[in-house]
Protein backbone atom coordinates (compact mmCIF):
# COMPACT_ATOMS: atom_id res chain seq x y z
CA UNK A 1 0.00 0.00 0.00
CA UNK A 2 1.30 3.60 -0.84
CA UNK A 3 1.41 5.99 1.77
CA UNK A 4 -0.28 8.87 0.49
CA UNK A 5 0.94 12.90 0.81
CA UNK A 6 -2.09 14.81 1.99
CA UNK A 7 -1.43 18.52 3.66
CA UNK A 8 -2.49 17.97 7.43
CA UNK A 9 -5.19 20.67 7.05
CA UNK A 10 -6.94 18.26 4.22
CA UNK A 11 -9.56 15.64 5.44
CA UNK A 12 -8.83 12.86 3.20
CA UNK A 13 -5.47 10.77 1.99
CA UNK A 14 -5.86 9.91 -1.68
CA UNK A 15 -3.80 7.09 -3.80
CA UNK A 16 -3.73 4.97 -6.73
CA UNK A 17 -2.96 0.88 -5.77
CA UNK A 18 -0.68 -0.91 -8.43
CA UNK A 19 -3.60 -2.85 -9.35
CA UNK A 20 -4.96 1.06 -10.62
CA UNK A 21 -7.70 1.36 -7.87
CA UNK A 22 -8.20 4.76 -6.62
CA UNK A 23 -8.26 5.05 -3.28
CA UNK A 24 -9.45 7.45 -0.37
CA UNK A 25 -9.38 7.09 2.98
CA UNK A 26 -10.87 9.65 5.80
CA UNK A 27 -8.93 11.09 8.18
CA UNK A 28 -10.99 11.70 10.96
CA UNK A 29 -12.39 8.28 10.60
CA UNK A 30 -9.88 6.34 9.02
CA UNK A 31 -12.43 4.67 6.44
CA UNK A 32 -11.64 3.92 3.49
CA UNK A 33 -13.25 3.23 0.27
CA UNK A 34 -12.47 3.09 -3.82
CA UNK A 35 -13.73 5.78 -6.02
CA UNK A 36 -14.24 6.48 -9.67
CA UNK A 37 -11.76 9.15 -11.49
CA UNK A 38 -14.46 11.76 -11.58
CA UNK A 39 -14.41 11.93 -7.58
CA UNK A 40 -10.97 11.46 -7.30
CA UNK A 41 -10.03 14.28 -9.80
CA UNK A 42 -12.71 16.87 -7.82
CA UNK A 43 -10.94 15.85 -4.51
CA UNK A 44 -7.79 16.33 -6.30
CA UNK A 45 -8.76 19.96 -7.28
CA UNK A 46 -9.27 20.58 -3.64
CA UNK A 47 -6.18 19.39 -2.47
CA UNK A 48 -4.55 22.06 -4.44
CA UNK A 49 -6.92 23.68 -3.08
CA UNK A 50 -5.45 23.28 -0.18
CA UNK A 51 -2.11 23.82 -1.04
CA UNK A 52 -2.09 26.65 -2.39
CA UNK A 53 -3.56 28.49 0.32
CA UNK A 54 -0.93 27.18 3.07
CA UNK A 55 1.47 28.54 0.66
CA UNK A 56 0.13 32.14 0.40
CA UNK A 57 -0.47 31.85 4.26
CA UNK A 58 2.35 30.72 5.58
CA UNK A 59 6.58 31.95 5.35
CA UNK A 60 9.39 29.36 4.85
CA UNK A 61 12.12 31.14 6.34
CA UNK A 62 16.45 30.35 5.35
CA UNK A 63 16.42 27.75 8.08
CA UNK A 64 13.84 26.48 6.82
CA UNK A 65 11.49 27.07 9.56
CA UNK A 66 7.89 27.48 8.60
CA UNK A 67 5.62 30.30 10.23
CA UNK A 68 2.43 31.73 9.21
CA UNK A 69 2.14 34.95 7.83
CA UNK A 70 0.99 38.47 9.75
CA UNK A 71 -2.38 39.26 8.70
CA UNK A 72 -3.10 42.22 10.86
CA UNK A 73 -4.13 45.82 9.66
CA UNK A 74 -2.75 47.27 12.94
CA UNK A 75 0.98 45.81 11.36
CA UNK A 76 2.91 47.86 8.66
CA UNK A 77 4.68 46.40 6.46
CA UNK A 78 8.68 45.63 7.79
CA UNK A 79 11.12 43.65 6.82
CA UNK A 80 10.27 40.96 8.99
CA UNK A 81 7.11 40.73 7.51
CA UNK A 82 7.58 39.00 3.55
CA UNK A 83 5.04 40.08 1.44
CA UNK A 84 2.72 41.86 3.35
CA UNK A 85 1.66 44.49 0.47
CA UNK A 86 -1.60 43.54 1.03
CA UNK A 87 -1.62 46.11 3.87
CA UNK A 88 -0.40 49.36 1.63
CA UNK A 89 -3.30 50.86 -0.09
CA UNK A 90 -3.07 49.61 -4.05
CA UNK A 91 -5.80 52.22 -5.42
CA UNK A 92 -4.21 55.59 -6.79
CA UNK A 93 -6.61 58.48 -6.15
CA UNK A 94 -5.05 60.65 -8.54
CA UNK A 95 -7.05 59.40 -11.43
CA UNK A 96 -9.95 59.58 -10.08
CA UNK A 97 -9.62 63.45 -8.49
CA UNK A 98 -8.21 64.32 -12.22
CA UNK A 99 -11.33 62.49 -13.70
CA UNK A 100 -13.91 64.34 -10.81
CA UNK A 101 -12.32 67.69 -11.69
CA UNK A 102 -12.36 67.57 -15.64
CA UNK A 103 -16.10 66.22 -15.40
CA UNK A 104 -17.07 69.22 -13.15
CA UNK A 105 -15.49 71.17 -15.81
CA UNK A 106 -17.20 69.50 -18.28
CA UNK A 107 -20.81 69.68 -16.19
CA UNK A 108 -20.23 73.35 -16.47
CA UNK A 109 -20.06 73.70 -20.61
CA UNK A 110 -23.28 72.28 -20.53
CA UNK A 111 -26.46 74.22 -20.65
CA UNK A 112 -28.78 73.73 -17.62
CA UNK A 113 -31.27 71.19 -19.76
CA UNK A 114 -28.63 69.08 -20.67
CA UNK A 115 -26.74 68.93 -17.80
CA UNK A 116 -30.19 67.81 -16.56
CA UNK A 117 -30.33 64.82 -19.39
CA UNK A 118 -26.90 64.19 -18.67
CA UNK A 119 -26.67 63.28 -14.73
CA UNK A 120 -30.94 62.13 -14.85
CA UNK A 121 -30.46 59.82 -18.38
CA UNK A 122 -26.92 59.35 -18.79
CA UNK A 123 -25.54 58.96 -15.56
CA UNK A 124 -27.85 57.73 -13.71
CA UNK A 125 -29.25 55.41 -16.31
CA UNK A 126 -33.18 56.65 -16.77
CA UNK A 127 -34.43 55.63 -20.68
CA UNK A 128 -34.57 58.73 -22.57
CA UNK A 129 -38.28 57.84 -23.11
CA UNK A 130 -39.27 57.95 -19.32
CA UNK A 131 -37.28 60.77 -19.00
CA UNK A 132 -39.47 63.22 -21.97
CA UNK A 133 -42.69 61.39 -20.93
CA UNK A 134 -42.14 62.56 -16.73
CA UNK A 135 -40.83 65.67 -17.88
CA UNK A 136 -43.54 66.29 -20.79
CA UNK A 137 -41.28 66.74 -23.91
CA UNK A 138 -40.94 64.98 -26.61
CA UNK A 139 -38.60 61.78 -26.71
CA UNK A 140 -36.68 63.47 -30.14
CA UNK A 141 -35.96 66.38 -27.94
CA UNK A 142 -34.31 64.45 -25.41
CA UNK A 143 -32.36 62.28 -28.19
CA UNK A 144 -31.58 66.20 -30.04
CA UNK A 145 -30.10 66.55 -25.99
CA UNK A 146 -27.98 63.43 -25.57
CA UNK A 147 -26.35 64.02 -29.42
CA UNK A 148 -25.47 67.47 -28.18
CA UNK A 149 -23.89 65.97 -24.97
CA UNK A 150 -22.59 63.45 -26.44
CA UNK A 151 -20.67 65.67 -29.58
CA UNK A 152 -19.39 68.14 -26.96
CA UNK A 153 -17.80 65.19 -24.43
CA UNK A 154 -16.24 64.25 -27.84
CA UNK A 155 -14.53 67.67 -28.55
CA UNK A 156 -13.96 67.84 -24.68
CA UNK A 157 -12.34 64.63 -23.87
Amino acid sequence: MKTPKTPVEFDYDLWKTEDGRLMVRVKATGEECEVNAEVMRLLRAEEKKVRRHISETTITEEDGTVKSKILSIDSLPSDEMNESSWLADQSDFTKEVMLETVEKEFRSQLTAAQREIYETVLLGGMKPYDYAKAKGISPSSVSQHIRAIQKRAKKFF
